[in-house]
């Protein structure tokens, strides 16, 4: 990947590109789950011609019905691709292949590739507003720093994050479908 996936090249010591990472991770998953509100706001608003079983404040609601243990196992069988694979991609493409390919944007690179990024999630355009603002800190210092891991750590971090919390609420029963 040498040559195509860049800000590799120049990483940032490991502890400070832990915090880094960690600091945006926190961001993105306690900026994420209080902008839900403004995502069913917007979906009521604007998109409700949309039928998204998601949607809505309740975002579980199209699993009730199945059972607790089909639902956990769907979700361990998933887990390590949307929980963490497919994240790491998007974080490859969007922050290691596309940002660096944006300089004539100067300073306004991160904005855009973080507005391509939210527009790219064209199934829940709706979201587009609350991503905006939990992923642009991670993106903006990944760019500034020209270090990858740490938008790595804030994006498929706190997918895997939210996953295990997930997993841990249905398999202990304090959720329950």
């Amino acid at each position: 990947m040498k040559g195509i996936v860049h800000y590799r090249d120049k990483p940032l010591p490991p502890g400070k590109a832990f915090w880094l990472g960690a600091a945006c991770l926190v961001w993105m998953s306690a900026v994420s789950l209080s902008l839900t509100p403004l995502d069913n706001i917007v979906y009521d608003w604007f998109f409700t011609w949309v039928d998204y079983q998601g949607a809505g404040p309740d975002g579980t609601a199209y699993l009730q019905g199945y059972p607790q243990e089909i639902v956990l196992t769907t979700l361990l069988i998933c887990a390590p691709f949307t929980g963490f694979t497919l994240p790491l991609l998007e974080e490859y493409y969007f922050r290691g292949f596309l940002l660096p390919r944006l300089p004539q944007l100067g300073k306004w690179a991160p904005l855009f590739n973080t507005f391509f990024f939210s527009v790219y999630h064209f199934w829940a355009p709706w979201t587009v507003l609350s991503k905006l603002v939990f992923l642009y800190p991670g993106v903006w210092l990944a760019w500034k720093k020209q270090d990858i891991r740490i938008s790595i750590a804030m994006h498929p971090g706190s997918a895997l994050l939210m996953t295990v919390v997930g997993v841990i609420a249905l398999a202990s029963g304090a959720y329950t479908m």
